[in-house]
C-alpha cells in the first residue's frame, strides 16, 4: 500500500510538472515607438540606448537615414522620450498599449487544442499542423507529406509537396523562420488553402502547371515559445553555450546561419545573447540543416523559385544580403520578376512593395536562406518577401483583422510574379 501511495504521489507530481509552463509575458502598458536615425552620431546614440534604459530593439540596427522600432515598459517610457528629445531624435508613438494589440489578434478558442483554422486571427503550431494534415487527407492524390527533420526541442518540421501532374517545375515557399513574424505563416497558409480550392483561371493555372513545395513553420520551437512564453521571441530555442546576467542564452537567428557568405555582415551577428546572433559557425542549427537536406533531396533544376516569407517592411528582397555593391548575374531579370509582384500587389489596397537586393534596400546581413538558395543551390529566382506593414504603425504586431487583405495582395502578386517568371524563361 505504501508503495502504491508513493507511486500515486510521484505520478501526481510528475503530472503537475509536465503540465506546468511558465506564464506568458504580458505587455500591459508597453509602448512601441518608431525612431528616425538621421546620421552616424544619432546612430551611435541609438545603439547605446539599452545601456541606460531597458528598451527592447525590435529590428536590426543597420545604418543611418532610416526608422527603427523599439518597445519600452510603462515605468520607463518617459525617460525614453526625454532621452530621445535630448539627442534630437524624431520619433513617433505607434502603439500605446502593446498587450491590447496582441490580444486582439488571438483566436477566440485559444485554450482549445483543436481550434479551427481561420484567417482572422493568429494560430499556434498545433492548429497549423492540424490544418496541414487535413489538407493531406483531403488531397491524397496531389499532396505528399513530409517530416523534414526535428527541432532542437524535438518537434517535427512538417512540409508538403503539391503536384497535380508530372513534369512540372517547382516553387518553394517557407515561412516563420523568425518566430515573432506571425503574419508570415498566416499569409502562406491562407495562400496554399486558396490555391488548393482554386476557383479563378489564374489560380487554377498556378495549381495545375507548377509544383509547390511548402514549409509553413520552419521554426516550430520558436513559434510555440511566442504563443506560450514570450511574444517578442525571434530565434530558435537551442542554447548557444553562453550565458549572461539573465542566465543561459538561447537561440540562433536561423536566417543568419546559412552557409553562404556567413558571418560577413549583420548587426550583433557575433553576440551570442543577442536577438540577431548568427551562430558560432554556419549551418549549425538542426532546423537549417533539415531545410537544406530537404531542398537537396529534389533533383537539380527542379526548384526554379524560392520564396521566404517574413515581416515587416513591404519589400521584395533579392540576393545578395552580405553586400550593397555585389549583385547576381541575372539581377536585372530578377528585378523584372520582383516588380511584377509589387505592381500586382498594389492594385487592391494600395500597398507599395519596394524591390531590390536586400543589402541595398534593407541592410547588409549574411547567412540568409534566400542567398543560400541562390548562391549554393543555383535556384534562378530567390526572394525574401517582407509583408505588412511598412513600419508606420504595427510592425511585427499586425492585427489579425489584416490577414485576409495581406493574403489577397500576396496572391495577386504571386500570380503576376510567376507569370513574369515564365515569360522570362525561368521554367523552361
Amino acid at each position: 500500500m505504501k508503495l502504491l501511495a508513493v507511486l500515486a504521489i510521484t505520478a501526481a507530481v510528475l503530472g503537475v510538472t509536465a503540465a506546468f509552463k511558465p506564464p506568458a509575458a504580458r505587455y500591459d502598458g508597453f509602448k512601441v515607438y518608431k525612431v528616425f536615425v538621421k546620421d552616424e552620431q544619432q546612430l551611435s546614440e541609438y545603439k547605446k540606448l539599452a545601456n541606460n534604459i531597458p528598451v527592447r530593439f525590435l529590428n536590426d540596427i543597420g545604418g543611418p537615414g532610416r526608422n527603427y522600432a523599439l518597445t519600452i515598459d510603462p515605468a520607463n517610457n518617459k525617460a525614453l522620450e526625454s532621452h530621445l528629445k535630448y539627442h534630437e531624435f524624431n520619433y513617433e508613438l505607434t502603439i500605446d498599449d502593446l498587450q491590447e494589440v496582441l490580444e486582439q489578434s488571438m483566436p477566440v478558442n485559444m485554450e482549445s487544442k483543436n481550434s479551427t483554422m481561420t484567417w482572422t486571427a493568429y494560430h499556434p503550431l498545433a492548429d497549423i499542423y492540424d490544418w496541414l494534415d487535413s489538407l493531406v487527407i483531403d488531397n491524397m492524390l496531389t499532396i505528399t507529406p513530409y517530416i523534414i527533420g526535428k527541432t532542437y526541442e524535438g518537434r517535427s518540421i512538417k512540409a508538403v509537396r503539391i503536384s497535380t501532374k508530372p513534369g512540372n517545375k517547382a516553387i518553394f515557399i517557407e515561412s516563420n523562420i523568425h518566430a515573432i513574424e506571425w503574419i508570415s505563416s498566416a499569409t502562406t497558409t491562407c495562400f496554399i488553402n486558396n490555391l488548393l480550392k482554386a476557383e479563378s483561371a489564374e489560380m487554377k493555372e498556378l495549381l495545375m502547371n507548377y509544383d509547390w513545395i511548402y514549409v509553413p513553420v520552419l521554426n516550430p520551437d520558436g513559434l510555440e515559445y511566442t504563443h506560450n512564453v514570450e511574444r517578442l521571441w525571434r530565434k530558435n530555442r537551442k542554447p548557444t553555450g553562453f550565458s549572461n546576467s539573465s542566465g543561459i542564452c538561447y537561440g540562433t537567428d536561423m536566417n543568419r546561419n546559412f552557409g553562404f557568405m556567413w558571418g560577413g555582415a549583420g548587426h550583433n551577428f557575433d553576440v551570442p545573447c543577442d536577438h540577431w546572433y548568427g551562430g558560432a559557425a554556419p549551418d549549425t542549427e538542426p532546423e537549417v540543416l533539415a531545410l537544406q537536406h530537404f531542398v537537396n533531396s529534389f533533383p537539380e533544376g527542379y526548384i526554379r523559385m524560392y520564396l521566404a516569407f517574413h515581416a515587416f517592411g513591404n519589400f521584395v528582397l533579392l540576393p545578395y544580403g552580405h553586400s550593397n555593391t555585389e549583385f547576381p548575374p541575372n539581377y536585372d531579370q530578377m528585378m523584372r520578376i520582383a516588380n511584377a509582384f509589387a505592381d500586382a500587389a498594389k492594385v487592391k489596397y494600395g500597398t507599395e512593395f519596394l524591390s531590390g537586393a536586400s543589402g541595398l534596400l534593407n541592410y547588409p546581413v549574411s547567412g540568409s536562406a534566400k542567398d543560400w538558395a541562390y548562391g549554393v543551390k543555383k535556384i534562378p529566382f530567390t526572394a525574401t518577401i517582407e509583408l505588412r506593414d511598412d513600419g508606420s504603425k504595427y510592425g511585427f504586431f499586425l492585427p489579425g483583422s489584416q490577414i485576409l487583405e495581406v493574403c489577397t495582395e500576396v496572391t495577386d502578386g504571386l500570380v503576376e510574379m510567376v507569370r513574369k517568371a515564365r515569360e522570362e524563361g525561368l521554367f523552361n
